[in-house]
């Protein structure tokens, strides 16, 4: 989205994200609070399938508000341990008759075997959720492909953020905005965004789609921040790499995005 400061005027002092409403549950719309209780049996059996015991310890739990889930309720369950670890799955609620699903995220700090990220299963259970018609129209070059990234994100991993301005932040110097890539040779389309999910690191998010907005592969990259060298007083400058032969791609910025929130990082 193109930026209404002019041309004259300095960047903003620190980086800003988009991320998604994120209630706690004195926040929550009533009926909602209501379906969850209705559903606690289901979330507890299917968290208990996945090595999460509702039943021991003290949890706590939080709704990811995301516009391209109508019909269902997206929670995170943490528990906090006395040595600091945390224990995170997310549950996927249905507001009709379909089944509750969790995709497990952290369990004492450990990943699953196979991380939730890229996960076969997480992906299977996110393109069944998402309405195919919000799918579709999500990915179109004018659509919410930033939203539908940024549940998909949410959904494996909680509280995701993208990058929208890098303000004065060096460290986030080479880390890249939200960016939608549509393929001239194909279909497919790919969605580009910087997470900062720690002081001094951020990962970058690459989410595959096809023309439906279906989700086929997902990962992210752990970086740290870019950190400039100094020599004999002068900044030294990176030398480009030489790319490789690439297929064609159309690069459009992220749209004017509905319910989600700006903060500053």
């Amino acid at each position: 989205m193109p930026s209404s400061r002019p041309a004259d005027t300095p960047p903003p002092p620190t980086a800003e994200f988009i991320e998604l409403e994120h209630r706690a549950p004195a926040q929550m719309d009533p009926a909602d609070l209501a379906l969850i209780h209705a559903q606690q049996r289901a979330i507890a059996a299917e968290a208990a399938f996945f090595g999460y015991d509702l039943d021991s310890g003290s949890w706590t739990y939080d709704q990811a508000v995301c516009p391209v889930l109508p019909d269902e309720l997206m929670l995170h369950y943490r528990r906090q341990f006395r040595d600091g670890a945390e224990s995170l799955f997310t549950a996927i609620v249905p507001r009709g008759h379909d089944r509750v699903f969790v995709v497990p995220i952290v369990y004492r700090n450990a990943t699953p075997f196979r991380s939730a990220s890229g996960a076969e299963r997480s992906i299977a259970v996110f393109n069944r959720v998402v309405p195919a018609g919000i799918a579709e129209s999500a990915v179109q070059p004018d659509g919410k492909w930033l939203v539908l990234a940024l549940c998909y994100a949410d959904m494996v991993g909680a509280d995701a953020h993208a990058l929208k301005r890098v303000g004065n932040e060096t460290g986030l110097t080479h880390a890249p905005v939200a960016t939608l890539h549509l393929s001239e040779a194909n279909s497919l389309r790919e969605i580009v965004f910087t997470d900062r999910d720690a002081p001094g690191q951020y990962l970058v998010w690459n989410i595959n789609l096809n023309d439906k907005g279906r989700v086929t592969a997902a990962t992210h990259v752990k970086l740290s921040d870019y950190v400039a060298q100094v020599k004999n007083g002068a900044e030294l400058t990176e030398k480009p790499m030489p790319q490789g032969k690439e297929p064609p791609v159309k690069v459009l910025p992220p749209q004017q995005e509905p319910p989600v929130k700006t903060t500053p990082q």
